[in-house]
């Protein structure tokens, strides 16, 4: 039965029963279980506009928190559309954002100015190649990514802030991850790892400031909480913890980001006041529902629920086409796609696989049918090389930050080289002050560019209060003949991102037009947590991705392809992880499935996958997509039971016994043959693995089955 939710604001919400409960329960520790498309924004839209308008709770009082900065925009706009007047509060953000706003205002207990800086992966990246570069080790890509890798697990497992961002006073030798800390302290920068440990720290050590921000919201809301990690519930727990009254919405049949710290087991096992289930879709036909339940039914650690399904059969059944080789997988792919685009846009069709390398096939394919595609995961809006430069030229000119001057000092050519650049360090070093004010100085000479460059950011400095911050970025495009060198290079697409970038900040004024801090420092604080939801252009292609890029989306058409076994599920995951990897995989699966509006197509193909050394049999997935009257699906193409026997001769190469981890504890002082002396800082039995952290090669990641560790040393070693 539905229920009409009516406000007095500028409109009516339309509710199921289970919807209106979760909406007027306000008080305590409520879950809410929402499979896919429930309509949980719909209930958590409809709770909004309840408690500041049928209760009378101040907008300001509510934090409501998501995953993405696109989820949270949709929320204030459809909040905005409810409520008189628009009221919609400041804490309607993701997490990183929340993080942002309160250490805007906390962080100087650690030392740290308001305009700190946030630095993303790319920026990271340049700041561990430094280190690396001082220390004689080698910077090739890979081992810059370990260490990035390294530094995410050292910052969760050790107490580095009072380590090495508060105490005064550093050991003689510091270890290389210690030392990129201190050298992110020295540029005042945040990664997005540190945004939540900053503001936690704050919140543990400073009783008055934890008090006061926990008085400050009477309702605490969080959205995709299946994806939150153990510092994510620490927040929101935190900041509830006076009111007692939190709301949490997931699924945690949709956790696929186990692999980067996601704790799903939380919400699974979680006990609150009140739980209830959002069992209706409205998203997909019942064969897809069905089809969904089915498979992810095979799972042991999920709260059981059945979906109910809100759409009409469209009389359509899922369609498994196994081909004799990928070639014919991709080009029945295209043939397909053709068909039905007669009655579909392209833009209503996605593709899904589970490993990126899966999409070169697909991609010829596509080219030689001349049927428009976009590689979704491809490079992000604000990871693109001119966006960047041309943020470095605002982070420059607003935070004199030495990061960005190495990225924009000689874009375009100043003629300022390695050689110029090494005199600026040193005399930045020398003399304590930045690597623009040592060029101001002198220290590269006398250059006629360099001079034109100083000038350039000097006369920008003096514009900042008086032009709005997209008429300051036009004129450093402008002036430093950035935009002048791709026209001559006539690199119309890069041009052409630089006038979105610039349209993105008007965008962004318009947005916050009413916000006594809007600055160029603010400015730059959100848009380093942007990502690729939050900038996309809907041009009518047929968009290619990963399943872990198509969480959140839906499309009328979604076709999953390569759908082998060993690529999904993928068999290093379940290696590594056990029966926790292979149910993440199964959550992966249903997840692609869901995405799902009206038409699901599966594919796999014969063959030799050379990416994982195996023959290509069907995926177990595809067998488990079956009900009591039989398969949820059509097979094409020539199958036979054969084919599932291989299927289990694989699977059967996973049934080994599970390694064990050797009993070994955090703080446990081990011996490696290679790596020499470390400390244990986690166990993992379920896959046989340990993280160590060793005193000269830092954290690494050690299979004991495969390498006895000796514990009988010294810390010494």
């Amino acid at each position: 039965m539905d229920v009409e939710y009516s406000s007095n604001g500028n409109g009516r919400i339309l509710l199921t029963e289970d919807q209106n409960r979760a909406v007027r329960t306000t008080e305590g520790h409520v879950r809410v279980v929402a499979g896919a498309g429930s309509g949980k924004t719909r209930t958590l839209v409809a709770r909004y506009s309840y408690l500041t308008i049928t209760m009378g709770v101040p907008p300001s009082d509510i934090l409501c928190m998501t995953f993405t900065n696109k989820a949270a925009q949709e929320m204030r706009t459809r909040i905005g559309a409810q409520t008189p007047g628009g009221a919609v509060g400041d804490f309607i953000t993701t997490i990183h954002g929340f993080c942002v706003k309160f250490l805007r205002e906390e962080i100087y207990r650690l030392g740290y100015p308001q305009n700190f800086l946030i630095f993303d992966p790319e920026d990271m990246k340049a700041v561990v190649k430094e280190v690396l570069e001082e220390n004689g080790i080698e910077r090739r890509s890979g081992i810059v990514g370990n260490y990035l890798e390294d530094l995410a697990v050292f910052k969760a497992a050790t107490p580095y802030i009072n380590r090495f961002v508060i105490s005064t006073v550093q050991p003689l030798d510091v270890p290389v991850l210690g030392q990129i800390v201190l050298r992110q302290k020295r540029y005042f920068a945040l990664d997005f790892d540190d945004l939540l440990f900053f503001t936690l720290h704050i919140l543990n050590n400073y009783p008055e400031v934890r008090r006061r921000w926990q008085e400050q919201f009477q309702y605490v809301m969080v959205d995709e909480v299946q994806d939150c990690g153990r510092p994510e519930w620490e927040l929101f727990t935190i900041l509830s913890d006076f009111y007692h009254n939190l709301f949490i919405v997931g699924d945690g049949d949709q956790a696929i980001y186990e692999w980067r710290g996601a704790h799903p087991e939380i919400f699974v096992g979680y006990v609150p006041d009140t739980d209830i289930y959002l069992k209706e879709n409205f998203r997909s036909v019942p064969n897809i529902v069905a089809l969904a339940d089915s498979i992810i039914g095979n799972n042991r650690n999920r709260l059981p629920r059945t979906s109910v399904t809100m759409r009409p059969s469209m009389g359509l059944r899922t369609k498994f086409y196994h081909c004799r080789n990928e070639r014919q997988e991709a080009e029945r792919l295209a043939s397909t796609l053709m068909d039905i685009h007669k009655r579909l846009e392209w833009k209503g069709m996605a593709v899904l696989y589970r490993a990126s390398y899966l999409s070169r096939s697909i991609e010829q394919a596509l080219m030689a049918a001349k049927i428009p595609y976009i590689i979704w995961g491809g490079v992000r809006f604000f990871e693109r090389r001119e966006v960047k430069d041309a943020l470095a030229y605002l982070r420059l000119v607003a935070l004199d930050d030495d990061v960005a001057f190495k990225r924009i000092a000689n874009v375009p050519s100043r003629k300022i080289g390695r050689k110029t650049m090494a005199r600026l360090q040193a005399f930045s070093e020398c003399r304590h002050c930045s690597l623009f004010a040592a060029l101001k100085a002198g220290a590269a000479g006398s250059g006629a560019a360099a001079a034109r460059f100083a000038a350039l950011v000097e006369e920008a400095r003096s514009d900042i209060g008086k032009v709005s911050i997209s008429a300051l970025l036009e004129q450093l495009l402008e002036k430093s003949g950035i935009l002048e060198q791709y026209r001559i290079d006539t690199e119309e697409e890069r041009l052409e991102n630089l006038q979105e970038l610039v349209k993105s900040v008007r965008l962004y004024e318009e947005d916050h037009k009413n916000e006594e801090d809007l600055s160029i420092q603010s400015y730059l604080q959100d848009v380093a947590l942007y990502t690729n939801a939050d900038y996309r252009k809907d041009d009518d292609h047929v968009k290619l991705m990963t399943i872990h890029q198509a969480k959140g989306l839906e499309y009328p058409l979604v076709w999953i392809y390569g759908l082998n076994e060993g690529i999904m599920p993928s068999h290093r995951t379940v290696r590594e992880r056990g029966d926790a990897g292979l149910e993440e995989e199964r959550r992966l699966m249903y997840v692609a499935c869901t995405r799902a509006m009206d038409m699901l197509f599966f594919s796999d193909s014969e063959g030799f996958d050379v990416q994982n050394s195996l023959s290509k049999y069907p995926s177990r997935f595809i067998r488990e997509a079956h009900d009591a009257c039989g398969p949820l699906y059509d097979i094409v193409g020539r199958f036979s039971d054969e084919l599932w026997k291989g299927t289990e001769r694989l699977m059967s190469r996973l049934e080994s016994p599970e390694p064990r981890a050797q009993g070994l504890r955090a703080g446990t002082i081990v011996k490696h043959p290679v790596f020499g002396a470390g400390t244990v800082l986690e166990s993992d039995p379920d896959t046989g693995t340990v993280r160590v952290d060793f005193e000269l090669f830092g954290i690494r990641r050690i299979n004991v089955s495969m390498v006895l560790l000796t514990t009988d040393v010294s810390v010494s070693g």
